[in-house]
């Protein structure tokens, strides 16, 4: 294996076609994450080491590029994020299957991170947060590393998802929570559904495996188990209206007809897969019962095997591949549904009441005329940029009657859900009642030929409904204070802006407390932004 620390050193012709062949060390860079080395393990695998806070210590991620990613250099390429399952690593891809042999014509860059036994979450260890980060590394920084180091065409409908066993919980689990940066997910024999008792108590137990304390994922489920329904690939199925979907498994009796036989594959691994059918038919039962369309096949016999496992990611592979060549229409309008206090979505910010405990809050119909709003307390909201031009937005449904427009055409605003919880959602005390709003949104624009008015103009720093879909033309400077780093990367990386400098020690609970400029302030495109940590 050659070692570099420059992709063109490893690819020698692909230098030229590989980001001008930047020095990975010095330019790759994401919400703190750093590509540290670089290994060429065959001719179209790349090794990559990262340095990032989402762990303890450095990660790794396999590159599986496509045939002619060297010889078309003008060409840009799809990506599909491939995650393993448990107490598999970041070469599960190329080594329990034939990755290379699988993706031979595979139009598109296959990216396969690290994910342990940690089921593609960020821990919750007992309260203190910190790492391990896995959602956060894949959706934070690897990403934008892959988007910004390769030739790829950096946007949802030419990206997917997938993964065996643990990682198709995780493939679920992360698109639903982020339907705006996937348009394709894919659960190989995946463990869907973390309501079934067979498929807790593994999630529950699965952080022992790497030297961590049982029910580190998301605490115990007695007390936690908002956090086990607010990942729940299942309970979140309604997020994954809009995406091209696989749910793909076998039942756990051996299939000699992709060699399985009686006496050769272990029991172990035919009872695995009886219990990932389980979690995967749950997960296919929800998707019907909301009328989302996607694609259910089970294969009848077959055991968590690599020789099952293959069948079923060649099939995945062979729709991703067209879908990529035909990508769907984005969304006019989207719901969603989330626990986490604060959050983006399709280019519209959410934050819950700062008095409200953790519990879901439900988005409904959300478009460019209205949306319903279910939760408690006082919601703020900012918009999609969708009023661009607009001298004056009329609303009914939230606290004030009217929202001026920024110069993006974004509107912020607030809605009362009534008083905000106490007690956790899932608990004894907690309130089973939610409140729910109608918003609606009515624009008005000056006459044509009449002056606009000041402080309107100004060029959009995102794409139009639902969500961001052109290159940003200013940074307009968000909130930062109280996320963590990772999230203020992410944040400024939608905003148009970049971060420059991170100041303050880095730690479990570390969260931003200062920030440089200040929030509200609009520069151009890729202004640098500095934040401190405390």
């Amino acid at each position: 294996m050659e070692r570099c620390l420059r992709i063109g050193r490893c690819l020698g012709a692909l230098a030229a076609v590989l980001a001008s062949s930047l020095a990975l060390v010095s330019t790759a860079s994401a919400a703190d994450a750093q590509i540290t080395e670089v290994k060429r393990l065959g001719p179209r695998v790349l090794e990559l080491t990262i340095s990032t806070p989402a762990f303890s210590g450095p990660t790794h991620v396999d590159v599986d590029l496509p045939n002619g990613y060297e010889t078309e250099p003008e060409r840009r390429w799809p990506v599909a994020y491939f995650l393993a399952g448990t107490q598999n690593t970041y070469k599960s891809f190329n080594s329990v299957v034939n990755g290379v042999a699988l993706t031979e014509g595979f139009p598109a860059i296959v990216v396969s991170p690290n994910g342990d036994s940690g089921y593609w979450s960020d821990w919750w260890n007992g309260g203190a947060l910190g790492p391990p980060e896995y959602e956060s590394f894949v959706v934070d920084q690897l990403i934008p590393l892959i988007d910004a180091e390769f030739r790829t065409i950096a946007d949802r409908a030419h990206r997917a998802i997938a993964g065996v066993s643990m990682g198709g919980y995780g493939s679920m689990m992360i698109a639903a929570r982020h339907p705006d940066l996937f348009a394709d997910a894919a659960s190989i024999s995946g463990a869907d559904d973390s309501n079934r008792p067979e498929l807790a108590a593994a999630l529950s137990l699965s952080p022992t495996l790497q030297g961590g304390a049982a029910d580190a994922i998301y605490g115990p489920r007695a007390t936690q188990e908002v956090r086990w329904h607010g990942h729940n690939p299942t309970d979140l199925a309604s997020n994954l209206r809009g995406m091209n979907l696989q749910v793909r498994t076998a039942n756990g009796i051996p299939d000699p007809a992709i060699g399985e036989e009686l006496l050769s594959v272990d029991t172990v691994s035919c009872v695995i897969e009886a219990g990932v059918h389980d979690g995967s038919a749950s997960l296919n039962q929800k998707l019907d019962e909301l009328g989302i369309p996607h694609l259910w096949k089970d294969y009848g016999p077959g055991c968590h095997t690599p020789e099952n496992f293959e069948r079923q990611i060649s099939a995945t592979l062979d729709v991703f591949a067209e879908q990529f060549a035909d990508p769907a229409a984005e969304p006019s309008s989207f719901d969603y549904e989330s626990i986490e206090p604060e959050f983006d979505v399709w280019g519209w910010h959410i934050a819950a009441d700062p008095g409200r405990a953790l519990e879901f809050m439900r988005l409904e119909n959300v478009g460019d005329r209205s949306m319903i709003v279910s939760g408690s307390g006082t919601t703020t909201i900012t918009s999609a940029p969708l009023f661009k031009g607009a001298d004056l937005v009329v609303l009914s449904g939230a606290t004030a009657s009217t929202a001026i427009p920024d110069a993006a055409g974004r509107i912020t605003f607030e809605v009362g859900l009534g008083p905000a919880d106490t007690a956790q959602e899932y608990t004894p005390a907690a309130d089973p009642a939610e409140v729910a709003k109608v918003v609606t949104f009515a624009p008005l624009y000056p006459p044509p030929g009449a002056p606009p008015a000041e402080g309107s103009p100004g060029e959009a720093d995102e794409g139009s409904s639902p969500r961001a879909g052109r290159e940003p033309r200013a940074c307009r400077v968000p909130k930062l204070a109280g996320v963590k780093p990772s999230r203020a990367r992410a944040r400024l990386r939608r905003a148009g802006c970049r971060l420059a400098k991170v100041r303050g020690h880095r730690g479990r609970a570390t969260r931003v407390v200062g920030q440089r400029p200040k929030a509200g302030n609009r520069l151009p495109a890729g202004a640098p932004v500095t934040i401190k940590l405390g």
